[in-house]
């Protein structure tokens, strides 16, 4: 198993980091690819549990599931559908550090069908992420 870690600081209140990385058609520009939710939630948010997003990148690489929702402080989600890994859950955890900033802290635990490939799979992961959480956090400052 495979475990990446990231933070990122946001100059923005923790409620509307929360409502921009919790809607998945957002999530397409930060990590450079095709992010559409397919599938409401059912409740009053959308992109809560239950809510499933697809993830293109010219064919649809994976489907993720939201598994936790608690607003405005926690996201869950696992892959749910055609993917090459047995086991795959990523945790957005929101705070505020002070006032007017959100702290990030994403974590991914993984494993592949092809244990050797998790190292790789990892790094381009957290690379990907972390570039678009950058450029994200860049345009809060």
């Amino acid at each position: 198993m495979t475990s990446i870690s990231m933070t990122q600081t946001f100059n923005a209140p923790q409620q509307e980091i929360f409502n921009y990385l919790s809607d998945h058609n957002n999530l397409g520009s930060v990590l450079n690819a095709q992010i559409t939710r397919i599938k409401n939630a059912e409740g009053k948010n959308p992109n809560g549990v239950g809510s499933v997003r697809s993830i293109k990148m010219g064919i649809e690489i994976l489907q993720e599931t939201v598994v936790t929702f608690d607003e405005p402080n926690l996201i869950e989600y696992k892959i749910s559908s055609n993917a090459p890994i047995n086991y795959h859950l990523g945790r957005l955890e929101f705070s505020t550090p002070e006032t007017g900033k959100t702290l990030l802290h994403y974590t991914i635990d993984m494993e592949s069908k092809l244990s050797f490939a998790d190292g790789i799979v990892g790094f381009i992961l957290k690379t990907v992420i972390s570039n678009g959480l950058k450029n994200l956090a860049k345009k809060y400052k």
